[in-house]
């Protein structure tokens, strides 16, 4: 199923790809974080324009000196006793009126004790550095902000090692007039805001957001505990992690930047960190770029997983999605290394932009619909990919999609993209387990998808291309959508289907003539479907699949490696004679016998693949023996 999404330009992979470049390179805090920044021309298309496109990197993250936490005693710190609802100052640039705080000179503050009903507010005119070290505070607000920083050029927010830090604003603020809505969060600032430190901070949100930069918001240390009405932890320009624990429950969005001006787009970048939020919304929502270069994360989103409206990459780190609407979506995504486990409602990962029409909108080139057989122009050739020794063979039945052929610009021309060169990506999702509204490649790595049990919905579904030179892919869902990897791929392919749908657990296991195994695993859900690509599988080369059995080996997502393979019964002996081998218990089929068309390994007369709807239309094949 696919949601519409913004695309910012056709360049969005490559941008992923050297922001994740810039992502994996390591360096000490207390330095400037620097990049390359060549100017890349790349020439695409998207449904919006078929132009020549310019992608610079859109964010670079730096960290200065100060964004560190150093010790505060050296210097000359103004110490501020909280009183209730006053303070006592030792010390200049702030004074203490009507249980209002005014820091009004850069510098270093060290707060602690109550304040109740008050503000702590930050207005330096001449754009320094103010640092508040929050050593054992309880800052409430009943009426706004509890801290506010109405200027500076940078406030940072220190944690002192050993204390609990409280901060908290009301469910309802009191502004001076009807045109005023800022502050609005229990942390607000609108300029740059750095929290470090060892210590602990909760944050109540009971208005809107926990914490709002209105500018750059950066974390490179300390225990986060936020809990608010709408989104946890928000910065217009950019969110950047660099070390924490951060808890998050949120209403809205869990960790979010919000600019939306064309090449001013926010970004969200994640290096370190523990990571556990729970979402009414996204939990990680980029109006722009985003990348997971390392830490640990563990998210519960009522909507997406993560979220970008531009580019997103992969580089490292631990990804838990146990529950989301779709668990990956943006419309250029870089998967590079990592662990990431996706668990959705719908689709596991869909790549998509604005252009696309929202679920119930225009079908896919040649989509099948319903249970009937494909329509008109599916026959044999059909299709910009036609031309194999599996070309499509139009099933019967009632009414189908449109005909196979050139697609539209949102569908196989599309630049959208899904590109997986490493790491582990696991995928359990009700909707489609991979869904690109562009196209797919895969060059390394390994790939597990537990799909769908519904036919309305494939564990594969692209509309362009699915290139797969390289890696561990294996696909298990329902046979109505179903999908393999395109004839344009160097690594061979087996799309097993079966006339009967096999229980979830029930062991797949492939092995060559010699015995080998190429791949033993158990899907997790019911599943009338299988398909597989290994560096392992060889055209022209004989297999066999069994169905069933035990294995002695250790399991990971469903994959078996080492031990011993026993007990299973033989589904069916084949031959690779192609590079993509559709097999059923019969053997080998001869027809494509696919639905939707889409060029070079699409499906309904396309030069990809696929299965038609189970209830309508039957499936010609023969035996190859």
């Amino acid at each position: 199923m696919k949601k519409p999404l913004k695309m910012k330009g056709a360049g969005v992979l490559l941008l992923c790809a050297v922001v994740l470049a810039a992502c994996n390179e390591t360096t000490d805090i207390a330095s400037t974080t620097t990049e390359a920044t060549p100017a890349v021309t790349t020439t695409g298309t998207t449904a919006s324009t078929a132009k020549a496109t310019t992608t610079d990197i859109i964010q670079k993250v730096e960290y200065a000196a100060e964004d560190a936490y150093t010790d505060w005693a050296s210097a000359n710190p103004t110490k501020i006793s909280l009183t209730g609802t006053s303070a006592t100052i030792e010390g200049e640039g702030a004074a203490a009126k009507d249980g209002k705080i005014v820091i009004t000179k850069a510098g270093t503050y060290i707060l602690s004790g109550k304040l109740t009903g008050g503000q702590i507010t930050v207005n330096v005119k001449d754009k320094g550095v103010v640092r508040l070290v929050l050593n054992g505070v309880e800052i409430s607000n009943s009426t706004s902000s509890a801290i506010f920083v109405e200027e500076a050029g940078k406030t940072i927010i220190s944690l002192q090692e050993g204390t609990e830090n409280i901060v908290s604003d009301g469910t309802k603020y009191v502004y001076p007039d009807a045109t005023t809505d800022e502050p609005n969060s229990a942390i607000f600032s609108k300029d740059d805001l750095t929290i470090n430190g060892t210590g602990k901070l909760v944050v109540k949100g009971n208005y809107n957001n926990g914490i709002t930069s209105k500018d750059k918001l950066k974390i490179t240390g300390g225990t986060l505990d936020i809990k608010a009405v709408d989104d946890g932890v928000m910065g217009r320009d950019l969110v950047a992690v660099q070390a924490g624990t951060l808890t998050i429950d949120a209403g809205g969005h869990g960790i979010k930047t919000s600019n939306d001006k064309e090449g001013e787009e926010g970004y969200i970048s994640l290096a370190s960190g523990t990571f556990t939020i729970k979402s009414g919304e996204d939990a990680l929502h980029s109006s722009g770029g985003l990348d997971v270069s390392g830490g640990d994360l563990h998210l519960n989103a009522g909507d997406d997983g993560i979220h970008a409206e531009v580019s997103l990459a992969i580089a490292g780190g631990t990804i838990d999605i146990t529950q989301s609407n779709e668990g990956i979506e943006a419309p250029a995504v870089l998967i590079s290394g990592g662990k990431t486990n996706v668990v959705s409602a719908d689709d596991g990962v869909n790549i998509s932009n604005s252009a696309e029409s929202a679920e119930g909108g225009a079908a896919a080139p040649g989509a099948a619909t319903g249970g009937a057989g494909a329509g008109a122009g599916a026959g044999a050739g059909a299709g910009a990919g036609a031309g194999t020794s599996q070309a499509g063979a139009a099933p019967a039945g009632g009414p189908g999609g449109a005909p196979g052929g050139a697609p539209g610009a949102s569908g196989a021309n599309s630049s959208n993209m899904l590109t997986i060169t490493g790491g582990l990506l696991s995928v359990d999702s009700k909707g489609d387990g991979l869904d690109s509204n562009g196209s797919i490649t895969m060059s390394g790595g390994t790939v597990v998808v537990n799909g769908p049990i519904e036919n309305n919905n494939g564990s594969l579904d692209y509309d362009g291309t699915f290139v797969m030179t390289g890696g561990f892919l294996v696909a298990a869902g329902s046979s109505g959508m179903v999908q393999a990897t395109s004839d344009k791929s160097t690594q061979a392919g087996v799309l097993m289907t079966y006339t009967k749908t096999q229980q979830a657990g029930a062991l797949v296991h492939l092995e060559d003539s010699a015995g080998n195994t190429i791949i033993t695993f158990a899907p997790a859900k019911n599943y009338q479907s299988v398909f597989v690509s290994s560096p392992n599988l060889k055209q022209d080369a004989s297999y066999t699949l069994s169905s069933g059995g035990s294995s002695t080996g250790t399991a990971t997502k469903g994959l078996f490696e080492g031990g011993t393979y026993q007990g299973g019964t033989k589904v069916v002996d084949f031959k690779t004679a192609t590079l993509i081998t559709w097999l059923s218990e019969t053997g080998v089929t001869e027809a494509r016998s696919g639905m939707m068309g889409g060029p070079g390994g699409g499906r309904q007369g396309g030069g990809g693949g696929g299965m038609p709807p189970q209830g309508g239309g039957q499936r010609p094949q023969r035996a190859v023996q």
